[in-house]
């Protein structure tokens, strides 16, 4: 084969080309961090990459709705603690009343502060998370007690926390206020109250209200439980995240350092590709005349 100056300078272009295209993609990692640019690159790294970013992106989706039960749960508790405080207090009262030395003034007196605690349990039963009413079950645009009628159903609002995972977050009225009849029970001890009526103050009225109390400790039990498992998954799922993070750096990820390394050996190797092409490219016709 002969060698002639266009052959030289043909060899010559596509060195360059190639040793600018080495420089390229060693600058486009260090811009990007990432080892794959082009899926033509690494076709089975980059199929990995792009499966580990779904499941960043999934891990993320399920860390949110998990912040979103914590905080359905938290406002649940204080609603719960609210209720707890006032029917302490009601059960209280009732004991007050009970005492046969009392006149029906005293009894009137209680019987006005227990009319008040009646009014805070209806306010407490319509507690909000935003603008969704937490005690409804999936009723949650409607005020789950209005004029005396419970609106709600006993469906459960879930979250979804993992793959095929899903946490119950509310609980229903049926469940806090209904089955232990609270209101209702609020409602009798008013009335024996303002009927002087202290035998019944000290024998029904003071087993429904610890009932009603017992019912409201084992539903902030429940929502303790609940608040528990958020927590161990916020956990799992930050774990994963990182976990993840870690898979896809290994993939796709570069080494700053070596990329580095890798660009300044190309650097002077174009540097000499140059050096070596001013020299194949300098003769000219004038050049042999001379």
């Amino acid at each position: 084969m002969r060698i002639t100056n266009n052959v030289l300078v043909n060899n010559l272009k596509n060195n360059l080309s190639r040793n600018i295209r080495n420089m390229e993609r060693s600058q486009n990692q260090l811009a990007s961090g990432k080892r794959i640019g082009r899926p033509s690159e690494d076709p089975t790294g980059i199929v990995e990459s792009m499966r580990l970013a779904s499941r960043l992106r999934e891990n993320r989706i399920f860390q949110e709705n998990v912040k979103d039960a914590s905080s359905w749960l938290t406002t649940t508790d204080e609603a719960l603690d609210s209720l707890t405080i006032a029917l302490r207090r009601a059960y209280e009262l009732t004991m007050q009343g009970a005492n046969g030395t009392l006149s029906p003034e005293d009894r009137g007196t209680i019987c006005a502060e227990v009319k008040q605690i009646a009014e805070e349990v209806g306010v407490i039963a319509n507690s909000a998370h935003g603008d969704r009413f937490i005690f409804g079950g999936t009723n949650t645009k409607q005020k789950t007690f209005d004029g005396g009628v419970w609106n709600h159903n006993q469906e459960s609002i879930k979250y979804e926390v993992g793959v095929g995972v899903e946490i119950p977050v509310n609980l229903t009225a049926e469940e806090v206020f209904v089955q232990a009849d609270v209101l209702g029970t609020l409602q009798k001890i008013g009335d024996h109250l303002e009927a002087d009526d202290a035998a019944s103050l000290g024998s029904a009225d003071i087993d429904a209200i610890q009932g009603a109390i017992d019912q409201v400790l084992a539903c902030r039990a429940k929502v303790g439980a609940s608040v528990n498992r958020t927590e161990m998954m916020q956990t799992r799922l930050a774990e994963q995240e990182v976990n993840y993070a870690n898979l896809q750096a290994e993939v796709d990820g570069v080494d700053p350092a070596q990329v580095i390394m890798e660009l300044k050996n190309q650097e002077n190797v174009y540097r000499a590709s140059l050096a070596v092409g001013a020299r194949v490219i300098m003769p000219t016709l004038v050049d042999f005349i001379r």
